[in-house]
Protein backbone atom coordinates (compact mmCIF):
# COMPACT_ATOMS: atom_id res chain seq x y z
CA UNK A 1 0.00 0.00 0.00
CA UNK A 2 1.43 3.52 -0.88
CA UNK A 3 1.99 5.41 2.37
CA UNK A 4 0.74 8.91 1.67
CA UNK A 5 0.42 11.61 4.14
CA UNK A 6 -0.73 14.51 1.73
CA UNK A 7 -3.62 16.35 1.97
CA UNK A 8 -4.20 18.67 -1.15
CA UNK A 9 -6.68 21.50 -2.13
CA UNK A 10 -8.77 21.07 -5.64
CA UNK A 11 -8.85 24.10 -7.75
CA UNK A 12 -12.57 24.55 -8.32
CA UNK A 13 -16.36 23.03 -8.51
CA UNK A 14 -15.47 20.14 -10.96
CA UNK A 15 -12.45 17.92 -11.02
CA UNK A 16 -10.01 18.84 -14.07
CA UNK A 17 -8.41 16.44 -15.84
CA UNK A 18 -5.37 16.89 -14.17
CA UNK A 19 -7.40 16.01 -10.85
CA UNK A 20 -8.82 12.82 -11.88
CA UNK A 21 -5.86 11.23 -13.17
CA UNK A 22 -4.03 12.28 -9.58
CA UNK A 23 -6.82 10.65 -7.58
CA UNK A 24 -6.58 7.72 -9.85
CA UNK A 25 -2.97 7.10 -10.01
CA UNK A 26 -1.58 8.72 -6.84
CA UNK A 27 -4.73 9.36 -4.33
CA UNK A 28 -3.48 11.53 -1.37
CA UNK A 29 -4.55 11.04 2.28
CA UNK A 30 -7.35 13.74 2.46
CA UNK A 31 -8.73 16.44 0.31
CA UNK A 32 -9.20 19.99 1.64
CA UNK A 33 -12.48 21.77 1.20
CA UNK A 34 -12.72 25.81 0.16
CA UNK A 35 -14.94 28.16 -0.71
CA UNK A 36 -13.81 28.11 -4.31
CA UNK A 37 -15.24 24.16 -4.66
CA UNK A 38 -18.79 25.33 -3.57
CA UNK A 39 -21.48 26.36 -5.94
CA UNK A 40 -24.90 24.68 -5.08
CA UNK A 41 -25.80 22.30 -2.77
CA UNK A 42 -26.15 19.27 -5.70
CA UNK A 43 -22.97 20.13 -7.10
CA UNK A 44 -20.60 19.80 -3.64
CA UNK A 45 -22.27 16.87 -3.03
CA UNK A 46 -21.43 15.10 -6.98
CA UNK A 47 -17.94 16.77 -6.25
CA UNK A 48 -17.09 15.28 -3.15
CA UNK A 49 -18.80 11.70 -4.56
CA UNK A 50 -16.93 12.01 -7.60
CA UNK A 51 -13.43 12.29 -6.02
CA UNK A 52 -14.62 9.63 -4.03
CA UNK A 53 -15.09 7.19 -6.50
CA UNK A 54 -12.78 8.29 -9.01
CA UNK A 55 -9.69 7.52 -6.05
CA UNK A 56 -8.12 4.19 -5.61
CA UNK A 57 -8.19 4.64 -2.04
CA UNK A 58 -10.98 7.10 -1.23
CA UNK A 59 -9.53 10.12 0.63
CA UNK A 60 -10.69 11.87 3.66
CA UNK A 61 -12.17 14.83 3.28
CA UNK A 62 -11.27 17.67 5.02
CA UNK A 63 -12.93 21.21 5.38
CA UNK A 64 -12.21 24.38 7.66
CA UNK A 65 -16.63 25.30 8.82
CA UNK A 66 -16.11 27.03 12.29
CA UNK A 67 -18.84 29.53 11.40
CA UNK A 68 -18.56 33.71 11.12
CA UNK A 69 -15.92 34.96 9.49
CA UNK A 70 -14.17 31.12 8.23
CA UNK A 71 -17.79 29.74 7.28
CA UNK A 72 -17.10 27.91 3.70
CA UNK A 73 -20.88 27.07 3.47
CA UNK A 74 -21.63 30.71 3.51
CA UNK A 75 -23.21 30.41 0.33
CA UNK A 76 -24.86 27.26 1.13
CA UNK A 77 -26.51 27.82 4.89
CA UNK A 78 -26.24 31.63 5.57
CA UNK A 79 -26.19 32.90 9.13
CA UNK A 80 -24.01 30.25 11.01
CA UNK A 81 -22.52 32.28 13.78
CA UNK A 82 -18.79 32.60 15.01
CA UNK A 83 -17.79 30.88 18.21
CA UNK A 84 -16.84 34.17 20.04
CA UNK A 85 -20.37 34.82 21.30
CA UNK A 86 -21.12 31.40 22.84
CA UNK A 87 -19.80 32.50 26.48
CA UNK A 88 -22.10 35.77 26.45
CA UNK A 89 -25.78 34.69 26.39
CA UNK A 90 -27.74 31.79 28.49
CA UNK A 91 -26.83 28.17 28.74
CA UNK A 92 -23.41 28.62 26.33
CA UNK A 93 -22.17 25.30 26.78
CA UNK A 94 -25.77 23.70 25.43
CA UNK A 95 -25.44 26.15 22.57
CA UNK A 96 -22.20 25.62 22.06
CA UNK A 97 -23.01 21.65 21.42
CA UNK A 98 -25.67 22.38 19.42
CA UNK A 99 -23.68 24.94 16.72
CA UNK A 100 -21.17 21.58 16.38
CA UNK A 101 -23.84 19.41 15.84
CA UNK A 102 -25.42 21.35 13.18
CA UNK A 103 -22.06 22.29 11.68
CA UNK A 104 -21.44 18.45 11.67
CA UNK A 105 -25.02 17.64 10.42
CA UNK A 106 -24.08 20.01 7.22
CA UNK A 107 -20.87 18.47 6.49
CA UNK A 108 -22.24 15.16 7.26
CA UNK A 109 -24.87 15.70 4.27
CA UNK A 110 -22.36 16.71 2.25
CA UNK A 111 -20.00 13.56 2.59
CA UNK A 112 -17.42 15.33 4.45
CA UNK A 113 -15.55 13.32 7.35
CA UNK A 114 -13.52 15.68 8.94
CA UNK A 115 -14.35 19.36 10.59
CA UNK A 116 -10.41 21.59 10.69
CA UNK A 117 -12.06 22.96 13.56
CA UNK A 118 -12.67 24.15 16.71
CA UNK A 119 -10.06 26.94 16.94
CA UNK A 120 -8.66 26.63 21.02
CA UNK A 121 -6.34 28.99 21.02
CA UNK A 122 -6.55 30.89 23.92
CA UNK A 123 -6.98 34.82 23.20
CA UNK A 124 -5.40 37.79 24.92
CA UNK A 125 -7.29 41.36 25.66
CA UNK A 126 -7.55 41.54 21.66
CA UNK A 127 -6.95 38.32 19.04
CA UNK A 128 -4.46 39.04 16.96
CA UNK A 129 -4.69 39.57 12.71
CA UNK A 130 -6.25 36.12 11.66
CA UNK A 131 -8.22 34.89 14.82
CA UNK A 132 -10.83 37.70 15.26
CA UNK A 133 -14.06 36.26 16.33
CA UNK A 134 -12.77 32.42 15.96
CA UNK A 135 -11.60 32.01 19.97
CA UNK A 136 -13.57 30.43 22.40
CA UNK A 137 -12.39 33.27 25.53
CA UNK A 138 -9.54 34.13 27.18
CA UNK A 139 -9.79 31.53 30.33
CA UNK A 140 -8.59 28.23 29.52
CA UNK A 141 -11.41 26.14 31.34
CA UNK A 142 -13.86 27.92 29.80
CA UNK A 143 -12.26 27.17 26.10
CA UNK A 144 -11.56 23.54 27.32
CA UNK A 145 -15.29 23.79 28.24
CA UNK A 146 -17.05 25.56 25.40
CA UNK A 147 -15.19 23.88 22.56
CA UNK A 148 -15.50 20.40 23.83
CA UNK A 149 -19.25 21.02 23.60
CA UNK A 150 -18.87 21.65 20.36
CA UNK A 151 -16.87 18.87 19.44
CA UNK A 152 -18.57 16.44 20.93
CA UNK A 153 -21.89 17.57 19.27
CA UNK A 154 -20.23 17.23 15.80
CA UNK A 155 -18.96 13.49 16.90
CA UNK A 156 -22.48 13.09 17.40
CA UNK A 157 -23.24 13.75 13.71
CA UNK A 158 -20.56 11.88 12.58
CA UNK A 159 -17.81 14.25 11.75
CA UNK A 160 -14.43 14.24 13.59
CA UNK A 161 -12.86 17.07 14.57
CA UNK A 162 -9.06 18.70 14.44
CA UNK A 163 -8.59 21.56 16.94
CA UNK A 164 -6.15 24.18 15.76
CA UNK A 165 -3.71 25.72 16.17
CA UNK A 166 -0.81 24.28 18.32
CA UNK A 167 0.67 25.07 19.97
CA UNK A 168 -1.31 28.25 20.71
CA UNK A 169 -1.39 31.11 18.41
CA UNK A 170 -3.77 33.11 20.01
CA UNK A 171 -0.97 36.15 21.27
CA UNK A 172 0.51 35.54 17.81
CA UNK A 173 1.85 39.18 16.79
CA UNK A 174 0.52 38.50 12.81
CA UNK A 175 -1.33 36.41 10.40
CA UNK A 176 0.71 33.48 9.40
CA UNK A 177 -1.16 33.48 6.19
CA UNK A 178 1.21 35.89 5.12
CA UNK A 179 4.53 36.15 7.17
CA UNK A 180 6.28 34.87 10.52
CA UNK A 181 4.10 35.15 13.59
CA UNK A 182 5.99 35.45 17.06
CA UNK A 183 4.31 34.14 20.17
CA UNK A 184 6.73 35.59 22.54
CA UNK A 185 5.92 33.52 25.60
CA UNK A 186 7.72 31.35 28.19
CA UNK A 187 7.86 27.80 28.50
CA UNK A 188 5.85 27.86 31.99
CA UNK A 189 2.61 30.18 30.65
CA UNK A 190 2.73 27.81 27.57
CA UNK A 191 2.00 24.71 29.47
CA UNK A 192 -0.43 26.22 32.23
CA UNK A 193 -2.22 28.64 30.28
CA UNK A 194 -1.91 27.80 25.77
CA UNK A 195 -1.41 23.95 26.27
CA UNK A 196 -4.26 23.52 28.70
CA UNK A 197 -6.67 22.53 25.83
CA UNK A 198 -5.08 20.25 23.43
CA UNK A 199 -3.86 18.28 26.68
CA UNK A 200 -7.28 17.97 27.97
CA UNK A 201 -9.09 17.94 24.77
CA UNK A 202 -6.50 16.44 21.84
CA UNK A 203 -6.79 13.08 22.23
CA UNK A 204 -10.83 13.26 22.39
CA UNK A 205 -10.35 15.23 18.94
CA UNK A 206 -8.33 12.41 17.44
CA UNK A 207 -6.00 14.98 15.76
CA UNK A 208 -4.38 18.58 16.59
CA UNK A 209 -3.54 20.83 13.58
CA UNK A 210 0.16 22.32 13.88
CA UNK A 211 0.32 25.71 13.67
CA UNK A 212 3.09 28.06 11.95
CA UNK A 213 3.93 29.99 15.10
CA UNK A 214 6.86 30.81 16.54
CA UNK A 215 8.11 30.79 20.02
CA UNK A 216 11.67 32.05 20.38
CA UNK A 217 11.48 31.46 24.40
CA UNK A 218 11.17 27.91 23.60
CA UNK A 219 13.21 27.00 20.76
CA UNK A 220 14.70 28.68 17.67
CA UNK A 221 13.69 32.06 17.26
CA UNK A 222 12.79 31.98 13.76
CA UNK A 223 11.76 28.19 13.29
CA UNK A 224 7.88 27.60 13.07
CA UNK A 225 6.47 25.74 15.42
CA UNK A 226 5.61 23.22 11.72
CA UNK A 227 9.10 22.39 11.35
CA UNK A 228 10.13 21.95 14.90
CA UNK A 229 10.65 18.71 16.78
CA UNK A 230 10.71 20.15 20.20
CA UNK A 231 7.57 21.45 19.57
CA UNK A 232 5.56 19.02 17.09
CA UNK A 233 7.29 15.57 19.28
CA UNK A 234 8.62 16.90 22.19
CA UNK A 235 6.53 18.81 23.92
CA UNK A 236 3.17 17.65 22.29
CA UNK A 237 3.88 13.59 22.91
CA UNK A 238 5.67 14.72 26.30
CA UNK A 239 3.72 16.81 28.33
CA UNK A 240 0.26 17.84 25.93
CA UNK A 241 0.28 13.50 26.08
CA UNK A 242 -1.31 13.51 23.14
CA UNK A 243 -1.55 10.18 20.97
CA UNK A 244 -3.22 11.36 17.54
CA UNK A 245 -2.27 12.19 14.61
CA UNK A 246 -1.02 15.65 13.99
CA UNK A 247 -1.65 17.72 10.91
CA UNK A 248 0.47 20.28 9.50
CA UNK A 249 -1.46 23.60 8.70
CA UNK A 250 -1.21 24.92 4.92
CA UNK A 251 2.05 24.33 3.82
CA UNK A 252 1.81 27.31 1.48
CA UNK A 253 1.16 29.98 4.18
CA UNK A 254 3.80 32.40 3.81
CA UNK A 255 5.50 31.53 7.11
CA UNK A 256 6.47 28.30 6.71
CA UNK A 257 6.46 28.18 2.15
CA UNK A 258 9.28 31.22 2.21
CA UNK A 259 11.63 29.21 4.29
CA UNK A 260 12.47 26.86 1.46
CA UNK A 261 11.37 24.29 -1.58
CA UNK A 262 8.21 21.75 -1.09
CA UNK A 263 10.44 18.98 -0.86
CA UNK A 264 12.93 20.59 2.07
CA UNK A 265 9.64 21.79 3.85
CA UNK A 266 7.86 18.91 3.94
CA UNK A 267 10.79 16.21 4.38
CA UNK A 268 11.68 18.96 7.82
CA UNK A 269 7.46 18.60 8.66
CA UNK A 270 7.63 15.20 8.55
CA UNK A 271 11.04 14.72 10.54
CA UNK A 272 9.62 17.48 13.12
CA UNK A 273 6.47 15.42 14.05
CA UNK A 274 3.56 15.89 11.40
CA UNK A 275 1.77 12.86 10.04
CA UNK A 276 -0.43 14.53 7.09
CA UNK A 277 0.80 17.57 5.46
CA UNK A 278 -1.57 19.99 3.95
CA UNK A 279 -0.74 21.59 0.52
CA UNK A 280 -3.92 23.18 -0.19
CA UNK A 281 -3.96 24.94 -3.65
CA UNK A 282 -1.07 23.66 -6.31
CA UNK A 283 -2.46 19.94 -6.44
CA UNK A 284 0.30 19.48 -9.95
CA UNK A 285 2.92 19.54 -7.42
CA UNK A 286 1.70 16.21 -5.64
CA UNK A 287 2.80 13.76 -7.37
CA UNK A 288 6.40 15.19 -7.72
CA UNK A 289 5.99 15.39 -3.44
CA UNK A 290 4.93 11.91 -3.40
CA UNK A 291 7.65 10.52 -5.17
CA UNK A 292 9.72 12.33 -3.36
CA UNK A 293 9.06 11.29 -0.04
CA UNK A 294 9.13 7.74 -1.26
CA UNK A 295 12.47 8.22 -2.54
CA UNK A 296 14.07 9.65 0.50
CA UNK A 297 12.49 7.13 2.44
CA UNK A 298 14.31 4.79 0.44
CA UNK A 299 17.59 6.31 1.25
CA UNK A 300 17.16 7.36 4.83
CA UNK A 301 16.37 5.47 7.57
CA UNK A 302 15.26 8.18 9.67
CA UNK A 303 12.93 9.27 7.43
CA UNK A 304 11.28 5.92 6.46
CA UNK A 305 10.57 5.65 10.43
CA UNK A 306 8.98 8.81 10.82
CA UNK A 307 7.10 8.14 7.44
CA UNK A 308 5.90 4.79 8.73
CA UNK A 309 4.91 5.96 12.19
CA UNK A 310 2.86 9.04 10.49
CA UNK A 311 0.88 6.35 8.27
CA UNK A 312 -0.11 4.37 11.04
CA UNK A 313 -1.13 7.16 13.44
CA UNK A 314 -3.39 8.68 9.97
CA UNK A 315 -4.86 5.31 9.89
CA UNK A 316 -5.68 4.99 13.43
CA UNK A 317 -7.26 8.31 12.59
CA UNK A 318 -9.17 7.18 9.20
CA UNK A 319 -10.47 4.57 11.58
CA UNK A 320 -11.89 6.87 14.30
CA UNK A 321 -13.63 8.87 11.49
CA UNK A 322 -15.35 5.80 10.43
CA UNK A 323 -16.35 4.96 13.99
CA UNK A 324 -17.88 8.06 14.13
CA UNK A 325 -19.87 7.51 10.72
CA UNK A 326 -20.91 4.54 12.04
CA UNK A 327 -22.69 5.64 15.53
CA UNK A 328 -24.35 8.73 14.05
CA UNK A 329 -27.88 8.85 12.77
CA UNK A 330 -28.75 9.11 8.96
CA UNK A 331 -28.11 12.40 7.53
CA UNK A 332 -30.65 15.05 6.79
CA UNK A 333 -33.24 13.94 4.31
CA UNK A 334 -32.85 16.45 2.32
CA UNK A 335 -30.84 20.34 1.74
CA UNK A 336 -34.22 21.38 2.80
CA UNK A 337 -34.33 20.13 5.90
CA UNK A 338 -30.74 20.46 6.68
CA UNK A 339 -31.58 24.48 6.21
CA UNK A 340 -34.41 24.25 8.21
CA UNK A 341 -32.36 22.81 11.04
CA UNK A 342 -29.74 25.95 10.69
CA UNK A 343 -32.68 28.66 10.90
CA UNK A 344 -34.30 26.65 13.97
CA UNK A 345 -30.72 26.63 15.65
CA UNK A 346 -29.87 30.27 14.63
CA UNK A 347 -33.43 31.81 16.51
CA UNK A 348 -32.80 29.94 19.18
CA UNK A 349 -29.17 31.37 19.48
CA UNK A 350 -30.33 34.97 18.94
CA UNK A 351 -33.00 34.25 21.59
CA UNK A 352 -30.31 33.78 23.76
CA UNK A 353 -27.77 36.01 23.20
CA UNK A 354 -27.82 39.97 24.27
CA UNK A 355 -29.61 42.29 22.69
CA UNK A 356 -26.85 44.10 20.94
CA UNK A 357 -26.88 46.55 17.48
CA UNK A 358 -26.28 44.70 14.31
CA UNK A 359 -23.03 45.23 12.32
CA UNK A 360 -20.41 43.42 10.40
CA UNK A 361 -16.77 44.71 12.09
CA UNK A 362 -14.40 46.10 9.48
CA UNK A 363 -12.13 42.64 10.40
CA UNK A 364 -15.04 40.53 9.09
CA UNK A 365 -15.67 42.23 5.85
CA UNK A 366 -14.42 40.09 2.76
CA UNK A 367 -12.72 42.06 0.59
CA UNK A 368 -9.38 41.65 -1.96
CA UNK A 369 -9.80 37.95 -1.34
CA UNK A 370 -6.51 36.88 -2.77
CA UNK A 371 -2.83 37.63 -1.63
CA UNK A 372 -1.51 40.33 -3.56
CA UNK A 373 1.69 38.47 -4.49
CA UNK A 374 -0.71 35.78 -5.82
CA UNK A 375 1.49 33.19 -4.49
CA UNK A 376 -0.87 30.73 -2.02
CA UNK A 377 -3.96 31.01 -4.30
CA UNK A 378 -5.67 30.88 -0.73
CA UNK A 379 -8.92 32.91 -1.18
CA UNK A 380 -10.35 32.61 2.90
CA UNK A 381 -8.76 32.77 6.18
CA UNK A 382 -8.22 29.41 8.24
Amino acid sequence: MQKDILGIGIAGKTLSDLERRILKENPPYAIVLFGRNIGDAQQFVDLVAEAKEIAARPPIFMIDEEGGRVDRLRNLIPGIPSVEPLADGARPEEMSERLGRLIGRALQYFGIECNLAPVVDIRSEQSPKGLERRTFGKDPQMVVQLAGAFMRGQHSAGVASCIKHYPGIGVGSADPHYGMTVIDVPLEEMLNRHLVPFAQLGNEAGAVMIGHGTYPQVDEPELPATLSRRMTTDLLRGPVGFRGVAVSDDMEMHAVSDLGSYEWISERALLAGNDVILYCSHIERVPDLQRYIARRAKEDGAVRARLDEAFARAEDYRAHCQRLIDAAGAPAPSFEALLDEAVEFCEEFARTRPEHDVYIPEVDRRKNLRHPKGRTGREEWT
